[in-house]
């Protein structure tokens, strides 16, 4: 699953010391001509995604009908619920995915709650605690979870809209066995860990570093509580959406007749969706994926506070102030604006090592690195090397095309599953860099 290339030549804009550059620019290597077996390949594999996929898909999904959508619009506001409905597990699978008995709920509620707000491949996601406070649909305060034990679908929608103003224009719901069918369904989903994750409540026992996590493990991936907050389980949560996206959409799913078969059927029987959601919206949808999967989508969550209620329930409270400016730039699709400058180099955890020769490079390279708020993990030495190449785990795209776009030279990005973060390997053309 190691993907490589490599950044067009030119001159960085950060280059030279009058401009806050790190010295001497080192020249970069040429794009590599693109054939016309790779733009034929790109575009069928486009023509799948965007057709084929899209229409199998909407051919086998449920339809339910739910009230208080806005209809298509432009963004397209989609509602996605995860919830933790047992329908179709007999006793001993919901053993198997430690899900405890649905006897224990009064109805259905949902264990996940976003939107993804999508214009043509650019998409934002927005994550809702599951803990958040809010007025719902019947006039009732309590947690969003319940919103749609009380009135179906529908109620989630008007709450939603309620609390943020988000037109939603479709709504798309999934229980714990469609999640299971869904991953499966891609042969598991990759992801790395920096530090191990055991939960007997969630059924996982996660070890630290690269793994592909099959249907049960991922689902007690996104569903374990107990290792932190709610918060913190909305970014592993948001983590591996954007991993499942990118398994989606590697080619070796959009080129397989017999896995594409496959994954159609599993989706649209793992997934229920609105009645007036069709083809044409499915590609919309499928089309933002394509986005979600390439790393640099902006995700965020509403701005709460903890809290508690009068009963002395832990709770999440809106944030007011700080949430509707978030709502606003979702409402009106300007958060779309945002790109690869949401990912803050303090959120990006960087090795650097030395394979270009010359003492003390990897050093001074990670000062400079850390004198722009990157977190750097280690540095050392690797074997040498003519290249400098930026190593990245699964899921990290965003954080090493930020790096990439921050270097005052080029560098190969390979995506490998032996790092757990980003990795800098210095090559004999960085020589000039510090």
């Amino acid at each position: 699953m190691s993907t490589e290339y490599g950044r067009g030549a030119g001159t960085s804009a950060r280059g030279g010391d009058d401009d806050g550059g790190w010295g001497p620019s080192v020249e970069r290597a040429g794009r590599p001509r693109r054939g016309r077996s790779t733009l034929r390949w790109a575009v069928i594999a486009l023509l799948v995604l965007l057709l084929v996929v899209p229409l199998l898909i909407s051919r086998q999904i449920p339809r339910v009908p739910v009230d208080h959508l806005s209809g298509s619009s432009r963004p397209m506001h989609v509602l996605v619920a995860g919830s933790d409905s047992r329908e179709g597990l007999t006793r001993e699978e919901q053993q198997a995915l430690s899900t405890g008995s649905a006897d224990a709920f009064d109805g259905e509620r949902t264990d996940t709650v976003f939107i993804m707000t999508i214009d043509g491949g650019d998409i934002a996601l927005l994550s809702f605690p599951r803990d958040l406070w809010v007025p719902r649909c019947d006039g009732t305060t309590g947690r969003i979870n319940v919103a749609q034990s009380i009135d179906g679908p529908g109620c989630l929608v008007q709450t939603v809209r309620e609390v943020s103003g988000i037109p939603v224009s479709h709504y798309l719901g999934i229980s714990f066995g469609g999640f299971v069918e869904v991953v499966d369904a891609v042969d598991g989903v990759e992801l790395c860990l920096d530090e191990p994750i055991s939960d007997r409540d969630a059924g996982i026992d996660l070890p630290a570093g690269c793994q592909v996590l099959d249907g049960p493990d991922a689902l007690g991936y996104v569903r374990v509580r107990k290792i932190d907050d709610d918060l913190q389980r909305i970014q592993r949560q948001q983590r591996f959406v954007q991993a499942l996206a990118s398994e989606l959409t590697e080619p070796s799913t959009l080129l397989n007749p017999v896995r594409i078969w496959s994954v159609g059927r599993s989706v649209g029987g793992a997934v229920s969706a609105d009645d007036d959601m069709g083809p044409i919206d499915m590609a919309r949808f499928a089309r933002g994926v394509r986005g979600l999967a390439g790393g640099g989508a902006p995700t965020y969550t509403v701005p709460a506070d903890p809290g508690r209620t009068s009963g002395g329930a832990e709770v999440l409270y809106v944030r007011d102030s700080e949430a509707e400016a978030l709502f606003a730039q979702f409402r009106d699709g300007s958060i779309l604006d945002e790109s690869i400058d949401a990912v803050a180099p303090a959120d990006i955890r960087v090795s650097v090592t030395n394979g270009a020769g010359a003492s003390g490079l990897a050093g001074r390279v990670a000062g400079l690195l850390e004198a722009r708020d990157y977190d750097i993990a280690e540095v050392g030495n690797a074997e040498a090397r003519d290249t400098t190449t930026i190593r990245y785990p699964p899921g990290a795209d965003a954080q090493a095309q930020r790096l990439l776009d921050d270097l005052p030279s080029g560098a190969t990005l390979e995506r490998s599953s032996e790092v757990t973060h980003v990795t800098l390997i210095l090559g004999r053309d960085a020589a000039g860099l510090a």
